[in-house]
């Protein structure tokens, strides 16, 4: 069960949104020449840069797997606490997988929140700009 959390913590943090939002541009890594190569320049002119892609086409997809992993998990341990008949062994291994399925839950919904916030954050703090404001105001002092 270690090694099963062990794998979801790695691949929450491998498909992490923080890969998608690289700090180089798609012309400096040779990803915007890939992913027209692979999927078409249409496609990513369409939708935006490679990032968007990236996160719509590989990061969602793994989310719902990881949900789709913490439903059957979660499914698995209450059958097996309810058919446990009164064995307490059984019962503690699926209150162990139901624990243990709730926090890898909680730790992939909250890195996908924080690096999500953070990026928008990010995102919004550029768009405001916070550099010199280009509408004149003050000026050279005249001799």
């Amino acid at each position: 069960m270690r090694k099963l959390l062990a794998g979801l913590a790695l691949a929450s943090y491998l498909f992490s949104p923080a890969f998608a939002h690289a700090a180089f541009t798609t012309n400096d890594s040779g990803l915007g020449k890939t992913g027209n190569a692979a999927y078409g320049s249409a496609y990513i002119t369409a939708n935006g840069n490679i990032a968007v892609f990236i996160g719509e086409k590989i990061i969602q997809p793994v989310l719902g797997l990881l949900g789709l992993l913490f439903l059957v998990l979660m499914i698995y341990a209450g059958i097996l606490w309810m058919t446990a008949q009164g064995d307490p062994k059984q019962v503690a291994k699926a209150k162990e997988i139901i624990i243990s399925s709730v926090i890898g839950a909680v730790i992939v919904a909250s890195s996908y929140a924080l690096t999500t916030a953070v990026f928008n954050a990010l995102d919004s703090g550029n768009a405001t700009g916070g550099g010199t404001s280009t509408t004149g105001g003050g000026g050279a002092a005249g001799g």
